[in-house]
């Protein structure tokens, strides 16, 4: 979906007058149908579909491309170090969500510790 976003997001900017454009939403946790689970309850860590959308909006009109959409739980600093984690397990060829793997639980744990600074 990213790379797909990516490419449709250069290919509209260089069609000469285009009106449209396209940007990649990462959302967080966000209490839906999908994520309803038995109790039907919301969980204190989710964001409610309206909160996403007024989010989502408010970094359409500053004219983001990610948005990387909060929840009540992680701290957008920890998101971003979980996401330069991911490129790690491609560029190192780690297991994929390798954060969750036990070979990799305490690099991981360090990583965060240190603010993703690299040994």
């Amino acid at each position: 979906m990213k790379a797909f976003t990516e490419a449709l997001a250069h290919e509209l900017r260089n069609v000469p007058g285009c009106r449209i454009s396209a940007h990649l939403l990462i959302p967080g946790f966000v209490f839906t149908g999908m994520t309803r689970g038995q109790s039907g309850e919301k969980p204190k860590a989710a964001w409610t579909p309206e909160q996403l959308t007024d989010f989502f909006v408010q970094r359409l009109e500053a004219g983001d491309f990610y948005i990387l959409c909060p929840d009540n739980d992680v701290p957008r600093a920890l998101d971003e170090l979980r996401i330069l984690w991911a490129a790690g397990d491609i560029v190192e060829n780690r297991p994929a969500l390798s954060r969750w793997h036990p070979d990799y639980e305490a690099a991981f744990k360090k990583f965060v510790a240190e603010g993703g600074e690299r040994g």
